[in-house]
């Protein structure tokens, strides 16, 4: 017989202790018979696919979807706390619609929520998610430089680049203030670190649902199919090395979330970390309390990294580093291609 490898250490308490607790609360007899209807569907689960089940994979989706939904809204309403804001924030709304003051409002939500939007989509879907931030945050970080350099100063408008759509003076210089010279980094930050900052919230908040299946699952009692895959060392064959080195470095994140917790979060979402999905997991199968995951990732994620990144993308776009990297560029591909014609080369075409 094959020798097979033990699970991992993490994998054998849950499991244990749950096969305990029903074997304790049941006879023998209907201990084998639960077990043998969870095996089957468990079988029925995996059996459920988009390629082999479309519609019927479907179905199940948009029921679960739906009741999701609605226990939400069940349980919200049912917050006497949760119904007199939202009558408050109506009256209030109301009010200033009366007075042709809402405007501020609406610009103000229009704002926070496209930005914290596109930073959930960033990183929600467990590493499918939409890149944003090359998409829409950086090409506005560049228009505020460019703008800057123009106009000497920070005083535009540039706060209704969202949605897909510019205001009438947006990124327009000012006429009646007189330039102050080269704006500094801490300037240039200072317009565009609210849009990083709620950016990189919207990203903090798309790493909850790994955190949020593991957790159920673990309070519920049942086996993480996922969790098992990700963060099981098992590997052979030609794969033997690079799986035995990712499932030790895997262990190794999930030993530091145990023992360190927040700061084991702040520490691994502070940095562009492609595998953070993973530690989400590890932090809800560990029972991590939700608001010291969310905190931690908040400090990582939207103040430590997000800031980092833009400050590596604010030198870049200065007008100084982009001439440097263009005629680096040009220096180290002049190869001349025959279909541009005359004697230009690869890096002037560029």
């Amino acid at each position: 017989q094959q020798s097979r490898k033990p699970r991992p250490w993490w994998w054998r308490s849950a499991k244990m202790g749950t096969l305990e607790k029903l074997s304790r609360t049941f006879t023998p007899r209907k201990y084998k018979r639960i077990r043998k209807l969870s095996q089957t569907l468990e079988a029925e689960r995996r059996s459920l696919s988009i390629l082999r089940r479309p519609i019927k994979t479907l179905y199940y989706f948009n029921l679960m979807l739906w009741k999701l939904i609605i226990s939400g809204v069940r349980n919200t309403y049912h917050r006497k706390a949760v119904r007199r804001s939202v009558l408050l924030c109506l009256a209030i709304y109301a009010g200033l619609k009366a007075t042709d003051r809402a405007d501020v409002v609406e610009s103000s939500l229009s704002f926070i929520s496209w930005w914290v939007g596109l930073g959930i989509l960033s990183s929600i879907g467990l590493g499918t998610g939409m890149h944003s931030g090359l998409l829409f945050l950086w090409p506005h970080v560049f228009r505020v430089v460019t703008t800057v350099e123009k106009c000497g100063h920070t005083d535009f408008e540039s706060y209704s680049d969202v949605w897909g759509t510019r205001g009438d003076h947006a990124f327009s210089c000012k006429l009646d203030v007189t330039p102050k010279g080269e704006v500094g980094a801490l300037g240039l930050w200072k317009k565009v670190g609210l849009e990083c900052f709620l950016w990189g919230l919207g990203t903090a908040i798309g790493e909850i649902p790994p955190y949020a299946l593991c957790y159920s699952a673990r309070t519920a009692g049942k086996k993480n199919e996922d969790f098992e895959e990700a963060f099981s060392s098992e590997g052979g064959g030609d794969k033997g090395a690079l799986s035995g080195y990712m499932g030790s470095w895997l262990d190794w994140m999930l030993r530091l979330v145990e023992k360190h917790g927040l700061a084991a979060v702040v520490l691994l979402s502070a940095w562009p970390n492609a595998a953070f999905d993973m530690c989400g997991m590890a932090c809800g199968h560990f029972l991590m309390p939700f608001w010291t995951f969310f905190v931690g990732l908040v400090i990582g994620k939207a103040c430590i990294k997000v800031h980092l990144q833009c400050a590596v993308f604010l030198v870049l776009f200065r007008e100084s580093s982009r001439s440097a990297i263009l005629s680096y560029l040009r220096r180290s591909l002049a190869v001349q291609v025959p279909l541009l014609g005359g004697e230009r080369n690869l890096g002037d075409f560029l």
